[in-house]
């Protein structure tokens, strides 16, 4: 199997620990703590600087080169461009969301865990489309070729700053959580 979706379904495992995260936080009309504020900080900064900036577009590569074989469904990569377009706009507004409703001003705590948990659904319906769809036809249909190509154009890639252990600083205690509540065992690996 070729090394860039040995590393996608990999991170897609490490996505789904941090997607159930986000689908349990926060509870409806409940206004979260701080630590489960800073846990949200953290997760959607996380998600829009590594998955946004790193692992969705080396997907989008995936999808270029199946498109000049003619390889994928029709209009499946537009799909999944837009999906990855729309993960990308609703995370960013979610942050900003979060620091209104942190603030006290225009939006409220059940708006914003709405949205989250929305969020999360929509990330946790990408990955599912991609395992489905668009990893078997790259591992069908591309060569060593297409694969040098999209591996010249990922460089250099982003290293994980959350999975595996040890985590950056900015998210130890995210990952803490995020092992604790997976039940894993898995606190020196991904999970």
């Amino acid at each position: 199997m070729p090394n860039a979706i040995v590393r996608l379904r990999a991170d897609h495992g490490n996505l789904e620990a941090l997607v159930q995260l986000l689908a349990s936080r926060p509870a409806a009309g409940v206004e979260p703590g701080t630590a489960d504020i800073e846990l949200l900080v953290d997760a959607l900064y996380y998600l829009t600087n590594f998955p946004d900036v790193s692992h969705h577009p080396l997907e989008d590569r995936i999808v270029e080169r199946l498109r000049k074989k003619d390889a994928l469904p029709p209009g499946f990569g537009d799909e999944i461009e837009a999906q990855h377009a729309t993960l990308a706009r609703q995370g960013a507004d979610l942050m900003r969301d979060l620091e209104s409703a942190a603030r006290g001003e225009t939006m409220s705590w059940e708006l914003v865990g709405a949205n989250v948990r929305l969020y999360a659904e929509r990330l946790r319906h990408n990955m599912a489309v991609e395992e489905l769809v668009l990893f078997p036809a790259a591992v069908r249909f591309l060569d060593d070729g297409d694969w040098r190509t999209i591996d010249r154009a990922s460089e250099p890639r982003q290293q994980d700053p959350l999975f595996p252990a040890p985590a950056q600083d900015r998210f130890v205690q995210l990952h803490r959580v995020i092992v604790a509540e997976a039940n894993c065992g898995c606190g020196d690996e991904s999970t």
